[in-house]
Formats: structure tokens, sequence, C-alpha cells
């Protein structure tokens, strides 16, 4: 199966079952930041399950993080969760 992309412009369900993410980018014109769930959001976002923190700074506008050609596997889904600018995440469901 292919890798897809997804562009969140703001907090997105990227999968609701298990997946792999292979990369996840942040971009904005300020300061801001991206946490990255192994969840799906119904009701709350569980602390004990952020896996990953995206950051951009006033002088580093992009921050990522890529899991390489395997992946890392998610067991219960994709939540990003993030108000300002924009994340890519590559995955397979």
């Amino acid at each position: 199966m292919a890798w897809k992309k997804k562009v969140c412009t703001g907090n997105t369900q990227v999968c609701n079952a298990p997946c792999r993410i292979k990369k996840l980018a942040l971009e904005h014109s300020a300061a801001t930041t991206a946490l990255i769930y192994d969840q799906f959001k119904i009701d709350g976002l569980t602390a004990g399950k952020k896996v990953w923190t995206l950051r951009t700074l006033t002088n580093k506008l992009t921050d990522e993080i890529d899991f390489g050609d395997k992946g890392a596997f998610f067991h219960e889904g994709c939540y990003v969760d993030h108000n300002a600018g924009t994340v890519l995440v590559v995955y397979k469901d």
C-alpha cells in the first residue's frame, strides 16, 4: 500500500485505527507547536498518549521528523493537536 499525505491546518484526526506514520512536518511563520498523539480523539486527548512535539521558533520556521521507510507504528490512530501553521503527515492505514 502506498503512503498517503494529509495536510492539517487545525486539530485533525489523521487515522482512527492502527497506522504507520512515515513523516511529520510543521511549518508556520512564527513560533508554535504541534502535539502528536497515538490515539484518535473522541472526547479528549490523553497526556500519556502524546508521542511527539513539533516546534517552530521565530528563527526556525519548520520542524520535522522522518521515521524512515518503515515508519513508526501508532497503535490506536493518530491525532494532531495544533492551532497555527500546517502539519504534513505522511502515513499508511
